[in-house]
């Protein structure tokens, strides 16, 4: 297989695997409604998604890094939602 189909594959699956998280980041967004998020496995995500940018770097795979790094911004703005979620209910 050439080299830039599997390039074009990597860009369409990260594609549609970060585009998967726009949804729920813009109903936390707006609702800030985050009690059914689970605060761990956006943690474990960001952990996964860290290490699949080491991945990416060593194998030099542009889809790899570059989606991996937006799954993190938006588990990361998922995971901020919830801690402040949190810390609002906490304050009640």
């Amino acid at each position: 297989m050439q080299t830039w189909w599997l390039t074009a594959l990597g860009l369409a699956a990260g594609l549609c695997t970060s585009l998967s998280f726009v949804p729920q980041v813009i109903k936390a967004w707006r609702e800030g409604d985050t009690d059914a998020i689970s605060k761990r496995m956006y943690i474990a995500s960001l952990i996964a998604y860290g290490l699949w940018i080491v991945h990416g770097l060593m194998i030099a795979s542009v889809p790899v890094i570059l989606f991996n790094a937006l799954n993190v911004v938006f588990a990361g703005i998922i995971l901020v939602l919830k801690l402040r979620g949190l810390k609002a209910a906490g304050a009640r």
